[in-house]
């Protein structure tokens, strides 16, 4: 597991964790979750709020990640970011512009 403190690891139950190993190294079967800080991260609206809240180091893990998925990842993964982008965010985006 990586030495990056994830405050969502108490409570996740995402088969996909880009914090635990190399999602190359991972095994997805339809309909498990994918971790929910990488789908955010997919989506550009988030990217600072994320970077602000989880830090850069997580973040550089997510895009290390997003960059495995699009080269080399499965379908299910592969489809589970390009819906993941093309969805609004979850999170609160307070500060911004946007209404959520």
């Amino acid at each position: 597991m990586s030495q990056i403190h994830c405050p969502r690891y108490q409570r996740c139950s995402a088969a996909i964790c880009p914090m635990w190993k190399s999602v190359l190294e991972q095994k997805m079967v339809k309909g498990e979750r994918v971790c929910g800080v990488l789908l955010e991260y997919q989506k550009p609206e988030s990217k600072a709020f994320l970077t602000t809240h989880y830090g850069e180091q997580m973040m550089q893990v997510m895009a290390q990640a997003t960059d495995q998925i699009q080269t080399d990842g499965g379908y299910l993964l592969r489809s589970a970011l390009v819906r993941a982008a093309s969805t609004g965010t979850r999170l609160s985006l307070q500060g911004c512009d946007k209404k959520v």
